[in-house]
C-alpha cells in the first residue's frame, strides 16, 4: 500500500508570549552551518572537518544534551556522505536486531528512491522500516506467500517556515535547497546524524541536525532528535509524522493522539492477522516552552501526525525529539499498550539517558572486532560488514536473519541457508550470545519442518527453503519453478551443521539436550528416509538442486550427500553425548553415500554426471569448508582451482569469500588467498556507507531467468567476506575439546591483522596475526588448548602461544613477478591486477577497456630474463613488455637473456569485434604473468 498521511491545518491560533532569549552573537552567513555542524557533530568531524567554532557558539549549539563520547568516531569507525546522490539508493541504515529501519539522505522521513526490489517480491523499493519475524500474506505476484510486514515510517519529523510563503523541509525536499550537508553514520555507536542547511523559496536558511537511532538497550524503541537553528525570525512549525507511506502488507485497526504528546497507529498484518502498533512521544526542547500550539489530525491510512509551532529567533537553536516505541503480539499481549509504555518511558528518560544507555551497549558488542592494520579502506569495509550483522541480530530473538536483515524487504524478508552458512559463523565465533537465534527459530520452527516431511512422505524435519513464520512449505516457501521448495535439500544439512556448531563454541549440553539433539534428530531420520539404496550397498540422494541454482534435479549432489553424511554422523555423536539412542542404520547411510569424484582430472563431481557447465555460486568447494571433507591437498587445490574458473562472474556476491578461506587452507604457493579476498568484498561494495550489493553487475545471476535487481544491503555476501578473516586467515575450526589454529598471511596483508573478543565454550580470547608469527592471547576464563601444525598448545591468561604465520608467499620460486606490487589503467569488477601475479592460472586480471597496461613492481632492481604473460581464453590482437629501472623511462626488453630492470609492463590491444568495435569483444586478459629471475651464472 502506499498512502499519504492526512495534512495538518494551519493553526490560526496566535503563539502565546514568552520572554525573549539573548540575541546570538552575529557571524559570517557562510560560516552560520559549518559551525553549528562543529558545534553539534563534533564527535563525527573528522580530522579534516573545519576548526571548532568559538565557545559561545559551541555552548549555544550543544544545549540541551552533552555531546557523545568521542569513542564513537575515533578513526575508522564512521562512513560520511558529503553530497546527495539522488541516483544511489544505498542510504543508510540504524537497526537493534528487533527494529531497523532505513534513512533517506534528508535524514528524516519516508523516500522511495526508484527502482524495484529484486527477487521475489519484485516491486519498488523505498526506505522500509521492519521488525524482525513480522510477517505477512504476501502480494498476488507471489500467490500470497508470506512476506515481512513494513511498519508505517517513524522517523518524520517535518520542517516548516511561518509566514505568508510558508515552506516545508521533508525527505522530499530537493538537493539543490541543502548545502553544508553531512550524513555520518557511527559504526561502533549505532546512530545516524545529518547535518544540513536548508534554503527555502524566499530565501530563509535553516540549519538542521538530525540524529536517527534504534535503541540497542530497549529493542521496542526508536528515537529521533531534531536540532535546528533558524536564520530568520517568526514562528516555525515541526510536524511528527507516523507515514503509512512505508508500511506494506498490514491494515490500520486503530490511531489516537493525547494531551501528553503521545499519538499512535495500530495495525494487523494480512493474513497472519498479528496486531501491532507504533506510538510516538514528541518532545520539545530546553528552547522551547509549553506555550507553543500544538496540532493534531485524524489517524487514517496508518498515518497518524502532530506538530508543535513556536516562535522562533534568528541565530537561535531548537530542539525536539520524538521517541518511539513498537511493539506485536509476537511479544506482548497488548502490543498497542506498550507501544505507547515504550515510548512514554524514553521520552521520561530523555535523550541524553537513552543515547548514553544505546552507545555502551553498542560499545560492548564491538569488544569483538576485526583489526586490519595498514589498510584503511580494508577496514572500513570489515567494520560496515560487522555492523550490518550486528544491527540485524540480537540476543533472545526469537527470528533468524534473512539474506538482507532489518534493512529491506528483498527475499520477502524471509530466512534462506544464507543465516546457517554465510552470516551464522562469523557470529559464532565472537558473538554466540547474537548466533543462538539463528539455531533457535530451526527449533521454534520444528512443527512446520515436521508437517512437511510428512506431507512429502519423509520423516523427521523437512525445513522449508524459504521460510517465515512458521516454516510452512507451501504458505512461505517462494522457489516453485523450478522447484528448489522440495529440491534444495542440502539446507537440512546447513542447519544441522550450524546445530553442531553451537555446541562446539558452547559446550551448553543443556541447549544440545532441548533444543539441538531434537533439530539433529529430526534431520537425520530425514536423511534415512531420503536416501535410496543401491543395488552396489551405497546410497545416493536423487532429484536434488546444490546450491548452484543452474543445476537442477540432480543425483547425488556432492555438497547435499556430504552435508546429509556430516548430519547423520553429527547426530550419532551428539545421542552418544547424551546417552540417546541413535540408529545405526545412521552410520550405514553416512558410510555409503556416493560422492562424485572424478578420477582422471583429480577433482570432485558437482553431481553425478557433471561436465563442466557454468555454475552459478559456492557449490562443490564447500567441501573444503565449511565441511571439512576429507581429501589431499592436490584434490583440494584441483577442485579449487577447477569451480573457481567455472563460476559465473555474475553469481551472488558470497561466492568468492568460500575461495578465499579454502585458498587460505591449501596453502599453496603464492597469493591467491588475497585475490579471492578482495573478490569477495571490492565488486560488490556500494555507497558511501559501505552496503553490500548481491552482484557485480544488475543481475544476480546472468543464466537465472528469476533473478532480479541485486539485494542490498546483502547481508550474506557481508557473513562470507567476514568469515575469510575469523576462518580463513586464522585457520579456526572448533572441535569438542580443543581450537584447532593455522595461521597465514597473504603478503598484502602483513601489516598484521587482529581479532579481539573471539569466544569458544565461556572463554574469550583474541589472534594477532603478524608477518611471520601469531600470538594467541586468553583474555578470560580457563586455560584453553590449540592444535596447531607445530602441536597441540596450552593458552592461558598471562600465557600467550606464539605459533608460526604461513606465508605461502614466500614459498621459492624463480619468477620474481609473483606475489609482487601490480596496479593497472583498467579493471572489470572483479577481475583485479593482483590476479595476474598470485601464482594460480585460475585468476586473472582482465582490463575493461580494449588497450591497458598492467604494471608490477619487482620491488628492486632484478636481473631478469623471459618476460611470458599467460593469457585468458581471449587473446589480445598485440601486447609488447617494456621494462624500467624507475618506473619512468620505459624500454623494450631487447636482451640476450639478462635484463636488469625493476619495473615490467605490459600494454595489450584487444581485437575488434565483427562490427569492428573493441569494446564490444570479450577483453583479453593475463591469468598469470611469468618474469623469468635469471640466476647469476645465466649468460
Amino acid at each position: 500500500m502506499d498512502h499519504s498521511p492526512h495534512p495538518v491545518k494551519a493553526s490560526s491560533q496566535a503563539p502565546v508570549r514568552r520572554r525573549r532569549p539573548r540575541a546570538a552573537a552575529r557571524r559570517p552567513r557562510n560560516l552560520v552551518a559549518p559551525l553549528l555542524a562543529g558545534a553539534l557533530v563534533a564527535v563525527l568531524a573528522p580530522a579534516s572537518a573545519p576548526a571548532t567554532p568559538s565557545a559561545s557558539a559551541s555552548a549555544s549549539a550543544s544545549a540541551g544534551a552533552p555531546a557523545p563520547s568521542g569513542a564513537c568516531t575515533d578513526t575508522g569507525w564512521t562512513a560520511t556522505a558529503t553530497r546527495i546522490d539522488p541516483q544511489d539508493t544505498h542510504h543508510a541504515f540504524v537497526g537493534n536486531g528487533y527494529l531497523g529501519q532505513r534513512v533517506p539522505p534528508n535524514g528524516t522521513g519516508y523516500a522511495a528512491p526508484g527502482g524495484a526490489t529484486g527477487w521475489p517480491l519484485k516491486t519498488p523499493a523505498y526506505d522500509g522500516s521492519f521488525v524482525s519475524g513480522l510477517y505477512a500474506k504476501g502480494p498476488k505476484s507471489v500467490a500470497g506467500r508470506q512476506a515481512i510486514a513494513a511498519l508505517p515510517t517513524w522517523t518524520t519529523l517535518d520542517v516548516t517556515t511561518g509566514g505568508p510563503h510558508h515552506e516545508t523541509f521533508s525527505a522530499a525536499t530537493a538537493p539543490g535547497r541543502i548545502s553544508h550537508y553531512r550524513q555520518t553514520l557511527s559504526l561502533r555507536c549505532g546512530f545516524l546524524r545529518t547535518s544540513l542547511t536548508w534554503t527555502a523559496a524566499d530565501g530563509r536558511t535553516t540549519d538542521l541536525v538530525y540524529d536517527v537511532l534504534t535503541d540497542r538497550n530497549d529493542p521496542h524503541t526508536g528515537a529521533v532528535r531534531l536540532k535546528m537553528t533558524p536564520h530568520w525570525t517568526g514562528s516555525a512549525t515541526v510536524t511528527d509524522i507516523l507515514d503509512g507511506r512505508g508500511a506494506r502488507r498490514m491494515t490500520q485497526t486503530r490511531g489516537a493522539t493525547t494531551a501528553d504528546g503521545t499519538m499512535d497507529v495500530a495495525f494487523r498484518t494480512d493474513g497472519t492477522k498479528t496486531d501491532g502498533a507504533v506510538a510516538s512521544t514528541l518532545r520539545p526542547g530546553p528552547g522551547i516552552h509549553a506555550a507553543g500550539t500544538r496540532q493534531t489530525s485524524p489517524p487514517a491510512r496508518l498515518s497518524n501526525r502532530q506538530g508543535l509551532t513556536f516562535p522562533v529567533r534568528s541565530g537561535h537553536p531548537y530542539e525536539l525529539t520524538k521517541y518511539v516505541g513498537v511493539d506485536t503480539t509476537l511479544t506482548a499481549r497488548s502490543p498497542r499498550a506498550a507501544a505507547r509504555v515504550a515510548s512514554r518511558h524514553a521520552a521520561d528518560r530523555g535523550w541524553d539517558a537513552l543515547f548514553a544507555r544505546h552507545t555502551t551497549a553498542w560499545r560492548r558488542l564491538w569488544r569483538t572486532d576485526i583489526e586490519v592494520k595498514g589498510h584503511r579502506q580494508l577496514q572500513s569495509w570489515v567494520r560496515a560488514a560487522q555492523y550490518g550483522l550486528l544491527s540485524s541480530t540480537r540476543a533472545g530473538n526469537r527470528n533468524s536473519i534473512g539474506p538482507t536483515g532489518l534493512t529491506s524487504d528483498n527475499y520477502a524478508g524471509e530466512i534462506f541457508w544464507d543465516a546457517e552458512t554465510w552470516m551464522y559463523p562469523g557470529l559464532l565465533a565472537g558473538h554466540p550470545q547474537l548466533a543462538r537465534s539463528i539455531v533457535d527459530y530451526r527449533y521454534r520452527t520444528m512443527a512446520g519442518a515436521r508437517a512437511n516431511a510428512r506431507k512429502l512422505g519423509y520423516d523427521g524435519l523437512f525445513y522449508s527453503w524459504t521460510s517465515g513464520s512458521k516454516g510452512d512449505l507451501w504458505n512461505e516457501c517462494h522457489s516453485w519453478d523450478p522447484p528448489h521448495c522440495k529440491t534444495q535439500n542440502h539446507l537440512m544439512g546447513d542447519i544441522s551443521l550450524a546445530a553442531w556448531q553451537y555446541y562446539l563454541a558452547t559446550k551448553d549440553t543443556a541447549w544440545l539436550r532441548s533444543r539441538g539433539w531434537p533439530v539433529l534428530k529430526g534431520i537425520a531420520a530425514f536423511w534415512a528416509s531420503r536416501a535410496t539404496h543401491n543395488a552396489d550397498g551405497s546410497y545416493s540422494i536423487k532429484n536434488v538442486a546444490g546450491p548452484d541454482e543452474y543445476s537442477n534435479g540432480v543425483t547425488d549432489g556432492v555438497f547435499t550427500n556430504a552435508g546429509a553424511a556430516t548430519a547423520l554422523r553429527h547426530a550419532t555423536r551428539a545421542a552418544a553425548l547424551l546417552g540417546e539412542h541413535a540408529p545405526a542404520r545412521w552410520k550405514t547411510i553416512a558410510d555409503r553415500l556416493r560422492i562424485p569424484y572424478d578420477a582422471r582430472n583429480k577433482v570432485f563431481q558437482q553431481y553425478a554426471g557433471y561436465r563442466g557447465t557454468t555454475i552459478k555460486q559456492a557449490d562443490t568447494v564447500l567441501l573444503m569448508y565449511p565441511l571439512h571433507w576429507p581429501m589431499s591437498q592436490q584434490q583440494a587445490a584441483g577442485t579449487l582451482d577447477y569451480y573457481a574458473a567455472h563460476t559465473d562472474p555474475d553469481g551472488p556476491a558470497m561466492t568468492d569469500s568460500v575461495h578465499a578461506i579454502d585458498a587460505a587452507g591449501i596453502g599453496e604457493a603464492g597469493c591467491s588467498t588475497y585475490t579471492y579476498l578482495l573478490r569477495a568484498i571490492k565488486p560488490f561494495v556500494r555507497g558511501p556507507f559501505a552496503q553490500f550489493s548481491e552482484a557485480r553487475g544488475n543481475k544476480a545471476g546472468a543464466d537465472d531467468p528469476h533473478a532480479g535487481r541485486p539485494a542490498q544491503d546483502f547481508l550474506t555476501g557481508k557473513g562470507g567476506f567476514l568469515q575469510t578473516f575469523t576462518h580463513g586467515l586464522t585457520g579456526l575450526r572448533m572441535a569438542e575439546d580443543q581450537v584447532h589454529l593455522d595461521p597465514m598471511l597473504p603478503p598484502q596483508l602483513s601489516d598484521g591483522v587482529t581479532l579481539h573478543g573471539l569466544r569458544w565454550q565461556g572463554r574469550t580470547y583474541e589472534i594477532a596475526i603478524g608477518a611471520h608469527h601469531t600470538t594467541v592471547r586468553l583474555t578470560s576464563g580457563a586455560p584453553m588448548r590449540i592444535a596447531t601444525p607445530e602441536g597441540e598448545k596450552v593458552v592461558s591468561r598471562g600465557l600467550p602461544a606464539v605459533l608460526k604465520t604461513r606465508r605461502p608467499d614466500l614459498a621459492a620460486t624463480s619468477n620474481a613477478a609473483r606475489c609482487a606490487p601490480a596496479r593497472a589503467t583498467s579493471e572489470e569488477p572483479g577481475l583485479y591486477a593482483a590476479a595476474a601475479v598470485d601464482g594460480n592460472g585460475a585468476t586473472a586480471w582482465t582490463p575493461s577497456t580494449p588497450t591497458a597496461t598492467l604494471t608490477v613492481d619487482l620491488g628492486r632492481t632484478t636481473t631478469i630474463g623471459q618476460i611470458t604473460p599467460h593469457w585468458t581464453a581471449t587473446r589480445p590482437k598485440s601486447y609488447v613488455a617494456q621494462v624500467s629501472r624507475d618506473g619512468r623511462h620505459w624500454t623494450g626488453t631487447g636482451y640476450g637473456g639478462r635484463t636488469p630492470a625493476r619495473y615490467v609492463r605490459i600494454v595489450l590491444h584487444a581485437a575488434k569485434s565483427g562490427s569492428g568495435n573493441a569494446d564490444a569483444s570479450p577483453h583479453p586478459g593475463i591469468a598469470e604473468l611469468t618474469v623469468h629471475r635469471a640466476p647469476a651464472g645465466d649468460p
